[in-house]
């Protein structure tokens, strides 16, 4: 009896106890574990019973994951045995950070009631605390974010205290050392502003209900149905690596983690076939990166949009899904063109036998449901906070139903715990992008920018959005979705949204070009994870990966001018742009990929791009003009043998 509940309530295995298991693990990493467990336990909790007052809350998060962080590090360089001699020093400095991130978080929430009144006068425990803090958080995010938001973060710090040495319209007057500590430590403008309150609120919930949903087993149905779905299809693998990343991106909302979590199965199926390792990768990772903006568990910054505009979290799912297919769509198309021109075949019956069958994938379908649930309950406004709640209890439950997906408290804890690390990058990246939003409220930078811009491009959207897509872009070389998104948001959407265009559009453009950063070179993350695994030249898989994109590029800017591929107006209205501008980004698609029935001629590729830019237009007269220069094309594609130019 007690071997059995051992086995299949604690998950250890007959031939451990508890305490062998212990040993194994170390002091360090069941420290770590315990630790990582409480906080997940704090927000499951925290989401049905009510959260703490918004200021200890935050910093209860951002403390433990800044102490988690730094015990992490430890535990990596211990059980490093080639570098263990030589990072001693680091291992010390790692255990000063982790005490000192401890000393922070008793210090800030034990005088959290009172530190808010002292705003405008802290005394000097304010101010030392603060700062080690705030060092804290930005060590924090180089680790995990990369060194782009560490440069833009001290900057606008820099920026903030050397005002009066700038030119022009960025100078202001200038801020002591204390003043800019007060701001950005004792108010909720700064560190403990909005970006954190996302991550600490319902991002946290959404990523320990995706820890839990992985550790079922989910993805790897969710792959083997791709496969299943679309795998006897000419180029079936490269469409697999397609729809495995648009389902797993339902639940996983990070570019680089779906590559990797897909892209091991998919990325050698490709090669195999015959696609070569750059174009194998540049598939994986544009076509995990979608997963970012694929409802309904999006990128963290969808979660801030929410939160910014004070709208349900429902309501940006909704207005994101026709974007996401039309990701996936244009994906899709460009690698069967792909695959019709390189003349590929279907996967053989031997990769196909080693499937499930559709019953076995149907019997294990109930583990999708938790997400169901999830999207039903947010559709029915509740909130984001309590639809995670019950999404996790509902996959909880529904676990139950298989032997296989059944949680053990070891794997519980496992799932817990990997929710919590998912939110590593994702609080230090909201951290780090609060401290710059109250740098840019603190020096008056984002109306005289705002304003600048709107000089510059004398009310002219076609001058303005270039120049927000290519701050976006470039911004995006150096951090997260989230860190650029918030960054625009706060300097460029207020010059967008006083020209007239629709607000929740404007958010959503400066979202999926943060999202599109994954895959543009020169630092594309997704495409860099993707070629580690097809052994292939980053440089030329971030290259491929921006071809695959291309077309992509017209989608927000439809939006803008057509906020009804957001599904805001009416019905006609929504069905005529999404079939108009489905129809533009497939004659981009076959434009780019210059192969439809045939290869293209250089006047059928520009009478498709013609078309597809007709098609994006929002009159129907465009429209009826695209479809007649597709048609044409068409005939001359499918009839007429042209040779090639």
């Amino acid at each position: 009896m007690l071997v059995q509940i051992k086995k299949h309530m604690l998950g250890i295995p007959e031939e451990e106890t508890v305490w062998s298991l212990l040993r194994k693990n170390g002091f360090l990493s069941t420290l770590i574990s315990a630790v990582g467990v409480s906080l997940a336990l704090f927000h499951i909790i925290t989401s049905y019973v009510g959260q703490l007052e918004s200021f200890k809350h935050r910093v209860t998060h951002l403390s433990v994951i800044l102490v988690l962080v730094f015990l992490n590090s430890i535990a990596k360089k211990v059980n490093s045995q080639e570098e263990k001699e030589e990072s001693k020093w680091l291992i010390a400095l790692d255990a000063i950070f982790a005490l000192l991130a401890t000393v922070s978080f008793i210090y800030t929430f034990s005088n959290g009631a009172v530190l808010p009144l002292r705003a405008g006068n802290p005394n000097q425990y304010d101010i030392i605390i603060g700062a080690i803090t705030l060092f804290l958080t930005i060590e924090a995010a180089r680790r995990h974010v990369g060194l782009g938001i560490v440069i833009v973060t001290v900057f606008f710090l820099f920026y903030v205290y050397a005002g009066p040495w700038f030119p022009g319209f960025l100078r202001h007057a200038p801020f002591t050392i204390s003043e800019i500590i007060n701001i950005q430590y004792l108010d909720l403008e700064g560190l403990w502003g909005s970006p954190l309150g996302a991550a600490a609120s319902f991002v946290i919930v959404f990523l320990i209900f995706a820890g839990l949903l992985i550790q079922t087993g989910v993805l790897n149905v969710f792959m083997d149905f791709a496969m299943k779905l679309v795998g006897k299809s000419i180029g079936g693998p490269a469409k697999v690596a397609v729809v495995s990343s648009a389902l797993v991106g339902m639940v996983n909302g990070t570019a680089v983690g779906n590559a990797l979590l897909t892209g091991q199965v998919s990325i050698p199926l490709m090669k195999k076939m015959g696609y070569k390792a750059p174009f194998a990768a540049a598939v994986e990772a544009a076509a995990s990166t979608g997963g970012q903006v694929m409802p309904p568990i999006m990128g963290s910054a969808a979660f801030i949009i929410a939160m910014f505009l004070g709208i349900p979290y429902s309501a940006v799912c909704k207005a994101a899904l026709l974007p996401a297919l039309l990701w996936f769509f244009s994906i899709y198309i460009m690698v069967h063109l792909e695959a019709k021109k390189l003349g590929l075949k279907q996967m053989t019956r031997e990769d196909l036998s080693l499937l499930p069958s559709w019953k076995t994938l149907f019997m294990k379908s109930y583990l999708a449901l938790p997400m169901f649930i999830l999207i039903i309950i947010m559709v029915l406004g509740y909130s984001e906070v309590r639809a995670g709640f019950w999404g996790i209890i509902s996959l909880l439950i529904i676990s139950l139903l298989g032997k296989d997906t059944r949680f053990t408290i070891r794997s519980l804890f496992s799932g817990l715990q990997a929710g919590i690390q998912m939110a590593f990058s994702v609080t230090t990246a909201c951290a780090c992008a609060g401290i710059i939003v109250g740098c840019v409220m603190q020096s008056g930078l984002g109306y005289t920018l705002s304003a600048s811009l709107i000089k510059i491009a004398a009310g002219n959207s076609f001058i303005l959005l270039p120049l927000v897509m290519l701050t976006a872009l470039i911004l995006g070389t150096g951090m997260m979705t989230v860190g650029v998104y918030i960054i625009v948001s706060v300097l460029v959407i207020p010059a967008m949204v006083s020209m007239g265009m629709h607000t929740l559009a404007c958010h959503l453009f400066a979202f999926y070009f943060g999202i599109l950063c994954n895959i543009t070179p020169p630092v594309a993350t997704a495409a860099y994870g993707a070629a580690g695994i097809a052994n292939a030249s980053p440089w030329s898989t971030g290259m491929c990966a921006l071809k695959l994109a291309l077309p992509i590029f017209c989608v927000p800017y439809v939006f803008i001018s057509q906020p009804a591929l957001l599904m805001d107006g009416s019905t006609l209205e929504i069905l005529f742009t999404a079939i108009a501008t489905f129809a533009g980004v497939y004659c981009f698609d076959v434009a780019l990929e210059g192969y439809l029935f045939r290869k293209c001629t250089i006047i059928e590729r520009f009478l498709l791009l013609g078309a597809g830019f007709l098609f994006i237009l929002p009159q129907t007269v465009f429209f009826l003009s695209g479809a007649l220069l597709l048609s044409v094309t068409f005939i001359m594609q499918k009839y007429l043998k042209l040779r090639e130019i």
